[in-house]
C-alpha cells in the first residue's frame, strides 16, 4: 500500500468495535446512495457520517447497513480521494467489451510490475523507466510512456478496489465537444420546426423545416440589425449580409433525435406512447385453483344459424373465465345476448357447478373445474362493472377486482386464449368471418353459415378439454416461463387444496332470473307464448284463497321467475304457503324451450311474425273480404227463418223481410265468377209465362217502401209480386231449402 493510502486510513479513524470489523473508507471519497450523490465525512462512533452533496445533510449509516447496500447495488463507490490528480469515475465493467478488457489487462501489468517496488516506489522516471521497458522486452512489444504508467497508477489508486481492471478503460464517452453547436438563434428556429413536426399530425419534415426558415427570417428583420454581423462566422453570413438558417440536413438530425416516447405522445396519442414503450411485469402465479380467476368476453369470428327455423343468428359472444394458479378455462357461456349481467352470470355458473359428462359429447378429458371463486379480475366493461356485478360478488362470496382501464395485457394470457381459439378452431369452420375485413378480402371461398349453436358449443367444449388443456402453457413450470401442462398442474394443486360447497342453484337464479306476475289458467301459465303445466297447479287452484273469476273475484297473480338460458322450466312462488314450486314447460313446448335461450326465443318469435307479414298479399286479403261483403249483403234477404229472425231484430224491421217473392235458377254460362251472375236472384211472382213481364206500379211502389223501411239498399232486390208458391222464408229446414232451389254452396254454381 502507498504512503498516501497508508496515510487516509490513519486518518479516517477506522477500527473494531467489539469484534465486529469495520469497513475502512479513505475519507471525502465520492459515494452513490440510491442515485444520490455523497462524500464520506467522517467515521463517529460506530457509524459512517455521509454529507449529501445536493443539500448538505448528513446521513449516518453503520457498517453493516453499508455492507448490505453494498451487496445489493445500491451503493457505489465513484471517487476515491486523489488530490488535483482526481481522474474521472470509468464505466462499468459490464460495459468493458473483450476488447477493452485485453488492453487493461495490458494495462494492469505495468502497474502490477511498478507496486513490486514495494517502498522504492516512487514517481520518478530514472526509477520506473527501466521496469516499464523490461517488462516491454519480455512481452515483445513497444514500453509504454513514463507519464502514461503514472496514469495508470492513479487510475488504480482511485478506482481499482471498486471496479478491477475496468478502471483503466479508455473514457471515450467524455471525448470531444457536448453541448449545442450551433448558436442560440439557430437553435431557437429548430426547435420551433421540431414543435411544428411532432404537433401537427403527419405534416413532412419538409413542410416543419419552412417553418425553421421563416423563424430565422423574423429573427433576422427584428432582432437581426443590432447584431455586431461582423463578428460572426462568415459561414452563418449570406451572401447579401442575412442570417443563415441551418441546413435541412441539420433539421432532419435533430429530429431523429427526439426520443419515441415523444413523438408517439404528439403523434399518435399518449396512450399510444404509454402502452407502446413501456415494460411489463410477470406476476406470480397463486397458490391454489380459483384464488385468482379473470373474466373477459369476444365476439366469435363465426356465423350461427338455427337450424330447424331458418333463423340465421349472427355472431354469437363468449364470456369466459379462466383460472390464474393453473391456467384452465374455469367455465363460459356462448350465446347472442350481447355481453351482458345475464350471460356473465351464466359463465360464473359453469365455472362454479362440476361439469356434466352429458353436456361432453365427444370430449375424451374430462373437465375438472369447480369450486368458489375467490378474487374475480374484470375489465372496465360496463357489463363488468355495473352494480349487478358487485350484488353478484356480495351475495357469492367473492372479491370483485378492477383491472386498469384501457390495460388489456393485465390479462394478456386471456386475450392470447381467444386469438388461440380463432385460429385453431373458429377460422376452419364453414361461415367464419375471419378476425377482419381485410383478412377476408383474400379468400373467395369461406362456405356458408350451416353451424348451429349446438355444434358451435360442441366444437368450443372439445378443444378446450383435449387441446387446449393438454398442451404446454408457457406461464406454468417451475418457474414462470418454463411452461407446464395446464391439467398436469390442476391435479396437482387440486389434490392439495380442496374446494367449498358451491352456492345453492337459487342464488344464480334469483340473481340472474327474468321476474313477472302471471295467472294461472285451467291449461296451465303462458309466458312469451310457451305454456309451463303441472300438477302442482292443482293445488294452487283448489286452494280457497286463491282468485278465480268466474266466481265474481279478481284473478290471483303468482310472481314467477325463469333463467334466461333454461327456459324449460319456471319457478313460481306460491305466497300463500311461502314456497317454490318448480313448473316444467307442457309436454308440447318442453323440447322447443329446453333448445333455446330467452334471447334466441324472442329473435324467433320476431323472425317468425317478420315472415307471417311478408307471406300476406294485403292488396288480394282487401279485394276478397269486400268481396265477401258483397256476397253476405246481396244474401241478406234470403236467409232461412230463424237467421232471418236474428237480422231483423237487430234492424228492428222483421216486417220488411216478408216480401212476397221466390228464388228461381239461372243456366249456368260457365265463364260467370263466384260474384257474378251465377248467384239466385228474386224474380217476380206471377205463371211461368209472364215471368219477364214488369210489376204494376202500385205493387212495385209498395214492395219497394217496404224495403227501404228496413234499411236494406233496393239495388239487391228485384221487386215483384207475391210468388204463388210457398215463400221460402217458411222453409225451417236449410238443406230443403237449398234442395228446392237447386243451388250448391260448395262451388257457388248452379246444379
Amino acid at each position: 500500500m502507498s504512503e498516501r493510502m497508508e496515510t487516509l486510513r490513519m486518518e479516517s479513524g477506522v477500527h473494531a468495535l467489539d469484534g465486529a470489523r469495520a469497513f475502512e473508507i479513505p475519507l471525502f471519497s465520492e459515494i452513490k446512495i440510491h442515485d444520490r450523490r455523497y462524500f464520506v465525512q467522517q467515521r463517529l462512533g460506530d457509524q459512517w457520517v455521509f454529507v449529501d452533496r445536493q443539500n448538505a445533510r448528513p446521513t449516518l449509516l453503520s457498517d453493516t447497513e453499508i455492507g448490505s447496500l453494498m451487496s445489493s447495488g445500491h451503493l457505489v463507490v465513484e471517487r476515491m480521494p486523489a488530490g488535483a490528480k482526481s481522474k474521472p469515475v470509468p464505466q462499468s465493467p459490464l460495459l468493458t467489451s473483450e476488447t477493452s478488457h485485453g488492453e487493461n489487462v495490458r494495462k494492469h501489468a505495468y502497474v502490477e510490475e511498478c507496486r513490486k517496488l514495494g517502498n522504492h516506489l516512487r514517481r520518478s522516471r530514472s526509477i520506473l523507466k527501466p521496469v516499464i521497458a523490461e517488462l516491454a522486452s519480455r512481452r515483445g512489444e513497444k514500453p509504454p510512456g513514463f507519464t502514461t504508467v503514472l496514469s495508470w497508477l492513479d487510475e488504480a489508486e482511485q478506482f481499482g478496489r471498486q471496479f478491477g481492471t475496468a478502471a483503466y478503460s479508455d473514457r471515450h464517452h467524455l471525448k470531444g465537444r457536448r453541448g449545442p453547436q450551433l448558436p442560440n438563434w439557430q437553435e431557437d428556429a429548430i426547435q420551433r420546426g421540431i414543435e411544428l413536426w411532432l404537433s401537427v399530425s403527419r405534416i413532412t419534415q419538409a413542410t416543419a423545416y419552412a417553418k425553421v426558415r421563416e423563424a430565422i427570417r423574423q429573427f433576422d428583420e427584428t432582432i437581426g440589425t443590432s447584431l455586431d454581423k461582423s463578428t460572426l462566422p462568415s459561414k452563418l453570413l449570406a451572401s447579401d449580409g442575412s442570417l443563415v438558417p441551418p441546413s435541412e440536413r441539420t433539421f432532419q438530425r435533430r429530429c431523429a433525435q427526439v426520443d419515441r416516447q415523444t413523438r408517439d405522445h404528439y403523434r399518435r396519442g399518449p396512450h399510444f406512447a404509454a402502452n407502446n414503450n413501456r415494460t411489463y411485469s410477470t406476476r406470480p402465479r397463486p397458490a391454489r385453483p380459483y384464488e385468482d380467476v379473470e373474466v373477459d368476453h369476444c365476439t366469435l369470428d363465426v356465423i350461427v344459424v338455427d337450424g330447424e327455423r331458418g333463423c340465421i343468428f349472427g355472431r354469437p359472444d363468449l364470456v369466459v373465465f379462466r383460472d390464474r394458479a393453473t391456467a384452465m378455462i374455469a367455465g363460459f357461456s356462448i350465446g347472442f345476448e350481447a355481453p351482458s349481467y345475464a350471460s356473465f352470470l351464466e359463465g360464473l355458473r359453469h365455472a362454479t357447478y362440476p361439469k356434466s359428462s352429458d353436456r361432453l359429447p365427444g370430449v375424451s378429458s374430462n373437465w375438472p373445474c369447480y369450486g368458489r371463486i375467490e378474487n374475480l379480475w374484470v375489465d372496465n366493461a360496463f357489463h363488468f362493472i355495473g352494480n349487478n356485478i358487485e350484488e353478484a360478488g356480495r351475495e357469492l362470496g367473492i372479491n370483485i377486482e378492477r383491472l386498469p382501464r384501457r390495460s388489456p395485457w393485465m390479462k394478456g394470457s386471456l386475450e392470447r386464449f381467444f386469438r388461440s381459439m380463432g385460429v385453431a378452431v373458429l377460422h376452419l369452420l364453414p361461415g367464419t368471418t375471419l378476425e377482419n375485413v381485410l383478412a377476408r378480402r383474400d379468400y373467395e371461398n369461406l362456405g356458408n353459415a350451416t353451424l348451429t349453436l349446438p355444434e358451435i358449443e360442441a366444437v368450443i367444449t372439445k378443444w378446450i378439454c383435449d387441446d387446449y388443456h393438454q398442451s404446454i402453457t408457457k406461464g406454468l413450470g417451475v418457474i414462470r416461463g418454463h411452461g407446464d401442462i395446464p391439467s398436469k398442474v390442476w391435479s396437482d394443486l387440486a389434490s392439495r387444496c380442496p374446494a367449498a360447497l358451491p352456492p345453492n342453484q337459487d342464488l344464480f337464479t334469483s340473481l340472474a332470473g327474468d321476474a313477472d306476475f302471471r295467472t294461472i289458467q285451467r291449461d296451465g301459465i303462458v309466458w312469451d307464448y310457451i305454456k309451463y303445466e303441472g300438477p302442482e297447479l292443482s293445488a294452487i287452484l283448489t286452494d280457497t284463497r286463491h282468485g278465480v273469476r268466474r266466481e265474481g273475484r279478481a284473478s290471483t297473480k303468482y310472481k314467477v321467475v325463469r333463467d334466461p338460458y333454461r327456459l324449460a322450466e319456471i319457478s313460481l312462488i306460491n305466497h300463500h304457503a311461502g314456497e317454490v314450486i318448480r313448473v316444467p314447460a307442457t309436454a308440447a313446448h318442453l323440447e322447443y324451450a329446453a333448445s333455446i335461450t330467452l334471447h334466441q326465443h324472442r329473435v324467433i318469435l320476431a323472425r317468425a311474425t317478420e315472415q307471417m307479414r311478408g307471406n300476406i298479399d294485403i292488396k288480394a286479403l282487401v279485394r276478397v273480404r269486400a268481396e265477401l261483403a258483397g256476397l253476405v249483403t246481396r244474401l241478406l234477404g234470403k236467409r232461412p227463418k230463424t237467421v232471418q229472425k236474428k237480422l231483423a231484430r237487430f234492424l228492428q224491421k222483421e216486417a220488411a223481410y216478408r216480401l212476397a217473392s221466390r228464388v228461381v235458377a239461372v243456366p249456368d254460362t260457365g265463364g260467370s265468377d263466384f260474384l257474378g251472375s251465377d248467384l239466385p236472384f228474386l224474380e217476380s211472382s206471377g205463371s211461368p209465362s209472364s215471368q219477364s213481364s214488369q210489376p204494376t206500379v202500385p205493387a212495385a211502389e209498395q214492395n219497394r217502401r217496404g224495403i227501404e223501411a228496413a234499411g236494406i239498399d233496393p239495388a239487391f232486390v228485384s221487386f215483384g209480386a207475391a210468388t204463388k208458391s210457398r215463400p221460402p222464408d217458411d222453409m225451417d229446414d236449410l238443406e230443403e231449402f237449398k234442395k228446392r232451389k237447386a243451388w250448391s254452396v260448395a262451388d257457388g254454381r248452379n246444379v
